[in-house]
């Protein structure tokens, strides 16, 4: 198996790596490269599982980002001021993605951690006949406190941490198996994160929300295209 991490995407001022691209390049075929200290440049999104830091982290600099000793994971400085949830995590390796965010993903103190969208939709998701994979102790829950999370936990971290696309050779393809355009990342990642799909019997499967989510029609009931690119016809 091997773990390819995806695209980074850098600043400062739309940071252009290599010079020289225009009319007057150098003859010889010279590149001139920037030779900023590593500190001064910003990884904006590792894009690399769908919706982790959108579903599960604050923008918000006043929520602050504790790792498992208190301390704010992954400051920046006065190149890289970026401070929130979502900057500490895409400043960070993915190689200490689960010692230094499991918590903060699942039970942090943000409105959209992992038990807290549990407390808010769990009553939704039994109204409409699904199974959530979180369990409350009370009925209904007065705090987020009061919802069990441990088995969502289960089904969804090995899917989406380490924030980085996984391939397997030896495993049929499709995420989150490696990525493909028209695999339905989002529906498949809501999935892992709400429903019950492990376990004895599960009364769901990964791809339980494929199709339900997301519109297959237009406003005007034209079928979507269901294969990448995804465009209708051409207008006559």
């Amino acid at each position: 198996m091997m773990t390819l991490p995806r695209s980074f995407l850098f600043l400062p001022a739309v940071a252009v790596l290599l010079s020289g691209c225009g009319g007057d390049s150098d003859s010889n075929g010279n590149f001139s490269f920037k030779s900023d200290a590593p500190d001064r440049y910003v990884r904006v999104d590792r894009t690399g599982q769908p919706a982790l830091a959108t579903a599960l982290l604050s923008r918000d600099p006043a929520v602050p980002a504790p790792g498992p000793t208190g301390a704010q994971l992954n400051p920046g400085n006065a190149s890289n001021s970026f401070n929130n949830q979502r900057d500490a995590l895409n400043r960070g390796d993915p190689v200490n993605d689960a010692r230094d965010f499991a918590v903060l993903l699942t039970v942090g103190a943000q409105s959209n951690s992992l038990r807290n969208i549990h407390y808010k939709v769990g009553p939704q998701l039994r109204a409409l006949g699904l199974t959530p994979c979180s369990t409350e102790t009370a009925t209904p829950p007065a705090s987020s406190a009061q919802v069990d999370i441990s088995v969502c936990a289960a089904q969804a971290a090995p899917v989406v941490v380490p924030d980085v696309i996984t391939f397997d050779l030896g495993a049929p393809s499709g995420w989150p198996n490696g990525r493909g355009f028209d695999d339905p990342v989002v529906d498949r990642l809501l999935a892992a994160a709400l429903l019950r799909i492990s376990g004895t019997a599960p009364p769901h499967t990964l791809n339980a929300l494929v199709g339900v989510i997301n519109p297959t029609r237009d406003e005007v009931n034209t079928i979507l295209p269901l294969a990448f690119p995804h465009l209708r016809d051409r207008h006559p």
